[in-house]
Formats: structure tokens, sequence, C-alpha cells
């Protein structure tokens, strides 16, 4: 294969001379105004030579090579030692590469056989070339010269270089808040969602330059990876994190070449606080008792709070297009920088790497080799089919594998084919043996283009195990190297990723956010403290009291937290109680925490005190102070409890005059408080004057009485006698009324002359036979005038006689 690849180049070239001139370096330039034909050189392999024979001594020759811009954007050379190559150029001689139209364009470099034994390669770069050209100066001296060079000259539409910017607005809204731009953090609340724009920007395209090819924000592609979550497309995406973790955004933007560019940044979602430790002091306080509230932030401390460590979800990292120019011994790298671990992570198995990946494309894998190289400089090869002198790294399967790597189309320094083709190597996924295995077993298959070229489908062993990074830190620069150790083929390295296994992520980059700003939302019973992490408080009025602490943190979310603090209530007794029976069973208490009922006179018997509502007895009528102390705060409270006396009252049975009437009392006494007759009336005294029973009742607050007074009827008279004997023994020697019912008396006792000699007015006394100086009257007859009023009010005067013997 390898020889029928020389031989086509070889009947290429010989046709290529019927309508192409060599290009030597002292012919004509092909500057500005006479470009190169870049389809026709191009396609001759070795267009390029110092001349027929040897270069001479004290040359000083400039040649110029410009692109038609209308083909191909930039001119490059490969100069090698190999497949009919020819690079010999003393190393007192010097060939200096210009990056323009001319030798004041910047140089680009100083090469000879002493520098770069085994060639190099050379382009006109974007950044300071807008014309593409590239300006060669040769100087030989006279000391001794080498026989020079036969090289390859091309211009083509080299892949431009663009710059993947990207924005990212919070909620769709307000400023860019990437910070730093474009690589920086987004930092956003939970339910925050952020829109992402990618605006790429193509300083050397078609659009602007009007040259090279289109390249612009519309036949572009955009591949957003969100490490943890997925891919996304389009050039603008929403994101709303669905934890709150710190997630790893790339951006993938493919031009038309395609080339590919990337661009991350971190979002970082702020971490919900822990308020574990805010609170009052004691969530339940007595009544005018000050507490504490805990929690607040000052420059000495922090209370109440802890915010946990934010982590990230970590992905695949990538890096982007690196270009694979023909070069014999040329090295090409290009480099992932990985900053997503701990500083303290380092390579422990092979196992580390789930696997790498290359979108690659090379038309010769016999010349190549590719190796990675760890941040510490420990290096790994992937891929080694080069086994001659000056090779990357020792051994190789054999430089005779003329199969291709990708979907290569063979067009040394072309556009590069379509789609592109990836390889990945793992140490415990392969699939597949390692490249130069698979090859010697036929595993390959026809690209797009009809080259023979290795099977992308499935994952191959490197030729060294990943465990050779063992204790390799995992941050830092990774680098893949890929040496080209023989010219007429070139390639590309669209983009690689790196992989690493699950087992790293917990030791990953985190991030720690800080409390900003935090009060405790006014409260009039906050009475001090509001600057310090302890909150004096002091609540007026029993119940439940809310107070809300408030934190904004360093990505601008609030968060709060209510905590709640219970004034006991005043225990709650009786006023006064009434305790009949000589017991009193208290209801109605409120006590928080319980209490203890005392009495300090022993006449009071309380069963069992600590009850809330305990039963309170004596045996000795009276009132008492009782006085309950609540446990939980000690107040103390007092209450009377009145035990009344028994009642007790009685009347009397009485007899009336006829037409008389009567005061009937009962006994009044301080065991009885009201009185009720079976007349109605309710004072302890009545009048009557009908004969009849007449019942009264006493009552207090508990007890009653009942009594009944019988009044009888009867006929009030009165009768006087009409002799008294002085001497007598057996009853008559004294003047006296009979009578009954008689209310009121007066009798007169007289001479027989009229005169009054003795008079008296209680019935119940009598006359002795005396005046009323005490001297004994004269026998013989005297007279009596009697008054009298009856019970019942009925007046009499009686009239009569009396003989007096002594």
């Amino acid at each position: 294969m390898r020889n029928s690849i020389i031989l086509s180049l070889l009947v290429c070239f010989s046709f290529a001379f019927t309508s192409f001139s060599q290009l030597t370096l002292t012919g004509p330039d092909n500057d500005q105004a006479n470009p190169l034909d870049c389809g026709t050189v191009s396609a001759i392999t070795l267009n390029f030579t110092d001349g027929p024979t040897n270069y001479g001594s004290n040359m000083d020759e400039i040649i110029v090579f410009c692109p038609d811009l209308s083909q191909g954007t930039k001119v490059s050379i490969a100069f090698a030692t190999n497949i009919g190559f020819t690079w010999n150029v003393d190393p007192t001689d010097t060939l200096y590469v210009y990056d323009g139209p001319s030798i004041a364009s910047p140089l680009l470099g100083a090469f000879n056989s002493g520098t770069d034994p085994n060639g190099f390669f050379v382009q006109a770069s974007f950044a300071n070339n807008p014309s593409g050209c590239l300006t060669l100066r040769f100087k030989s001296n006279g000391s001794a010269e080498g026989t020079g060079w036969d090289a390859h000259v091309a211009c083509s539409n080299a892949s431009q270089p663009f710059f993947p910017h990207m924005e990212a607005y919070k909620n769709g809204v307000g400023p860019n808040v990437l910070n730093p731009l474009d690589t920086g953090y987004v930092d956003v609340c939970f339910g925050d969602s952020i829109m992402f724009v990618a605006k790429p920007l193509f300083p050397y395209s078609l659009e602007n330059t009007t040259h090279g090819y289109s390249q612009n924000a519309n036949n572009c592609t955009y591949d957003w990876t969100i490490g943890g979550i997925g891919q996304f497309t389009n050039d603008t995406i929403w994101f709303t994190p669905p934890q709150r973790s710190g997630y790893f955004v790339d951006l993938r933007v493919t031009d038309p070449f395609p080339l590919i560019e990337r661009i991350t940044c971190k979002v970082r979602v702020s971490q919900l606080p822990s308020f574990a430790g805010t609170g009052p002091l004691q969530d339940t306080v007595c009544l005018g008792q000050n507490t504490n509230l805990i929690g607040g932030v000052t420059p000495t401390d922090t209370v109440g709070i802890d915010i946990p460590e934010g982590e990230f979800q970590i992905g695949g990292i990538f890096a982007g297009l690196t270009f694979l120019p023909d070069g014999s011994g040329a090295q090409y790298q290009t480099t992932i920088g990985i900053t997503g671990f701990n500083d303290t992570t380092t390579f422990t198995s092979g196992s580390n790497i789930d696997q790498l990946c290359l979108d690659i494309e090379h038309s010769y894998i016999g010349d190549i080799e590719i190796t990675l190289t760890c941040p510490s400089g420990q290096t790994v090869s992937l891929l080694n089919a080069y086994n001659q002198a000056g090779g990357l790294t020792p051994g190789g399967c054999g430089n005779g594998i003329s199969t291709m790597l990708g979907n290569d189309t063979d067009i040394d320094g072309g556009t590069p084919g379509s789609p592109v083709w990836s390889y990945c190597f793992s140490e415990t996924n392969a699939t597949f043996g390692t490249i130069c295995a698979e090859n010697a077993a036929g595993n390959t298959v026809i690209n797009d283009y009809g080259w023979e070229s290795m099977n992308p489908n499935g994952v191959y062993l490197p030729d060294e195990p990943f465990s050779g990074f063992i204790g390799c830190p995992i941050n830092g620069n990774w680098i893949i190297t890929v040496q080209d150790n023989q010219g007429i083929d070139d390639g590309y390295i669209f983009q690689w990723g790196l992989y690493f296994n699950q087992s790293l992520y917990p030791n990953s980059e985190g991030y720690q956010n800080i409390v900003m700003n935090e009060f405790w939302t006014s409260d009039p019973t906050i009475i001090s403290g509001q600057n310090d992490t302890l909150i004096v408080i002091q609540p007026t009025n029993p119940g439940s009291y809310n107070y809300t602490y408030n934190i904004t943190d360093d990505f601008g979310c609030d968060y709060d937290t209510t905590v709640t603090l219970f004034v006991q209530p005043l225990p709650e007794i009786f006023d006064t109680g009434l305790g009949c029976n000589m017991n009193y069973q208290v209801t109605g208490t409120t006590s928080y925490a319980g209490g203890v009922w005392t009495c300090a006179d022993t006449a009071i018997v309380i069963n069992t005190p600590t009850m809330e509502n305990p039963n309170i007895a004596t045996s000795t009528p009276g009132t008492y102070t009782v006085t309950y102390t609540d446990n939980a705060c000690n107040n103390v409270l007092t209450a009377e409890i009145y035990y009344p006396p028994y009642a007790w009252t009685e009347t009397f049975d009485s007899v009336i005059c006829q037409g008389a009437t009567l005061l009937l009392s009962a006994n009044v006494n301080s065991t009885i408080n009201n009185y009720v007759w079976s007349t109605g009336a309710t004072s302890p005294t009545i009048e009557v004057s009908t004969p009849g029973n007449y019942i009264v009742t006493g009552s207090n607050e508990c007890y009653t009485i009942t009594d009944t007074a019988t009044i009888g009827n009867k006929l009030c008279t009165l009768s006087a006698p009409n002799i008294v004997s002085l001497s007598s023994t057996v009853g008559n020697n004294m003047f006296f009324v009979q009578y009954d019912g008689i209310a009121e008396f007066n009798c007169a006792i007289l001479n027989r002359w009229g005169n009054v000699i003795y008079e008296y007015t209680d019935p119940s006394g009598g006359w002795d036979g005396k005046t009323a100086g005490g001297d004994v009257v004269d026998e013989g007859t005297y007279f009596y005038i009697i008054h009298a009023t009856f019970e019942g009010g009925r007046e009499i005067t009686e009239h009569g006689f009396v003989q007096l013997k002594h």
C-alpha cells in the first residue's frame, strides 16, 4: 500500500511538470501581484528546491510566496528528510522565514540542519499576517555548504481561528453575570434560571476579510455540556440547576471547517444554610423574664448558621483543534488544563481514567506517535507505530503500516474529511487491543473517501497502561503530543477529551458561601444586642412569640428562619371559694407546669397538694387563706375559702287573745343569713293575729333549717276579790286581779272619801292593805278603779269595792 502511494505521488509529480514550473530559491517571487495558483502548487509534493545543484557560498537570496486569496488564505512549507524530501543546510548557514510579504514582516524562525535536523513546518499566521504570505531569506557563508532541500509549498484555506465568547443572564434579564467574563462563575440562587448565549467572534472570516471561508454565528454548530446534566445544542440554552451544586459548563463551537473552539465556565448554586443553632436560648420562659436569641455574624464570630460546602458536578474535560502538518520528527501538542479537583488528589490507579477520546485524522499511521503526559511530566504512549531512530518513544510496530486514522481525504494541506471520527483509549474499558495489534489483525474499515482506516467502533488499549501516571496530581496541564516522523502526510486533532473516573469526584473543587448581611426582623420585644450574636428579648405578655432571622449570602440569595419563644402565662386559680359540708373542691386551675397548694392554718387539710385541683377540707367553720405556687416560675397566688357554720334557729308556740296580735320571732344568730316564713315574710320577726302553725326557714350559703310555732286563741278577761283578810293564811290576804291577755294595766285603790291611797300598774301585782306610804289602813270598805287594755287592743274599765279586814 505504501509503495502504491509513493508511485502515485511520482506520477502526479511527473504530470505536474507539464503545466507547472519548479519553485526555486532564485526563481521569481510569487508575491501578492503574482500569487501562487493554490490548486496547482498544492498538488505537487516536491515543488520547492534550493536549485538544481547544491547551494553556493555567500548566498543572500529572498523569495516571497503569497497565496491567491480567492483559492487559499495561507501559505505553508514542509521540510523533511524522507520519502523524497531532503533537508541539508549547514549549521553555519541559515534559512529565515518571515510571516508576511517581506523581510520586514515578523520572523517566524531561523532554521538549519543544526537547529532542525529532521526538517520543520511553517505556515503563515492569522494574527499578524492577513496577506497569508511567507517570505524566505537564505544566507550562506563561505566556510561550508550543504546539499540544500527539496520541500513542499502549499496554500489552502486553513482553519480560521475564532474566539468562542459566552454570556450568561440570570433569569434571562439584566447584565451579563459571568465573572470574570467568558470563563468565570455564574453565581445563582436555587430556583434561578440561567440563559447562556454563545457569541463567538470571527475576525478572519470571509465576511470580515473577503477571503477564506464563510464563518458566522449562523453556520456554526453549538454543543453545550453541563457536568452531571447532559448535552444541549443551539446558540442559546436555558439551564435551571436541579440541585444546590456546582456545574461545569463546556461550550463547543464548531465552524464549517470544522474548527472547534471551546470555552468553559462554572455555575455555582447557593448552598442552603442550616439554622439548626439559631433560636432562643430557652424555648419557654416566664413572663417578665429576659432570654437570648442565638444567631448572628460579627467580624469575629458566626453563631447559629452553618453553610455547607458546595461541590461541582464534573464531566469530560476537552481541548480543541490542533493541525498535524507534514513533519519529519516534528512534535505537535495540545493541552487540557484540569482545575476541577482538590489540589491533593493524585492518580492512584489506571482505572482513574475511564477513557481518553480523540477526534483525529491522519493520512498515514506508520510514522505517527501519540503520547499523553500528566502534570508532573509522567508520559504514557497511546499509539506508537514508528520503529525507526529518532522516534518519540522507543519501540513501535513498524513504519510499513500504511493504514490511515479517521476519515482522512489524503489531500496534503487540504480541508479535513467529514464527518470526523473518534478514537478512544482505556485501560479498563477497552474492547479492542492496541492500534498496532488491531491493524495487524486487519481490524480496519474503508472511510468515506475510499481509504483504509482503523476501525473507530470500539475502545482501544493504550500502548502503555495508564497506571504509569500513579502519583501524578490530577490538577494541572495534561498534554497530548503527536510526532509525525515523515513527510507527505498530515492530519488534525479536532478535539480530545479526558474522562476521569467518578471515584475521584468527591475530592473535586468546592466553594463556600459566606454571609454578607444578616439581621433579626425588628420586634418591640428585642431590647438589645441587634449587632451581636446574642439578642436580648423580653416579651411583655404571655403567649407564643415568633422571631425571624434573615441572612443574605455572597451570591445575593436571601434565607430566613423563624423561631418561636413561648412565654408562660401566669397561673390562674379561683378568687374565693365556698366550702359546704366543710369541703371545697378546687376547679379551674391553670398552670403551665403545675404547682403546690399550701395553707398556714393547721385546721385546713389539703388532699394531694401537688394536684392542680385538690380537695381542701376543715372541721372548723371560718374563712381561710390558701396559697398556690407554680413550679415553673414560682409565681404565688392566694385565695380565700369560706366554710359556713351549720345553720340553727328556733321559734316558740303561743296563745293570743281573740282579736289580739302577736310578734312572733325566730332565734337570730350568726349561722343564719336569710329567713323565710311560711307567710312569705323574710324578717326574723313577724306579726300574727290568727291562730295556726307558723313555719320559719333559716339558711346560710350552704345550709337550711326550719322550725314551727303553733299559735292558739283565747278569751281574755280580768276579775278582782271583794274581801281581803290581811291575817289570812289561805291566800286572800292581798288584793289582786285575776287576768289573761292584758297588755296594759292600771289599778287605783280609793277610800270611802274617794281619795287614792294606793296605785299600781303591773297586773301581776296587788294591794297589801297599805297606803302608798306603807301605812296599814283601817278595816272597812274600799273602792278600786281598773283601767286595762287587752292584747289585741280592747280597753276596759272596771269599778268595784273590797271589804278589808285585819
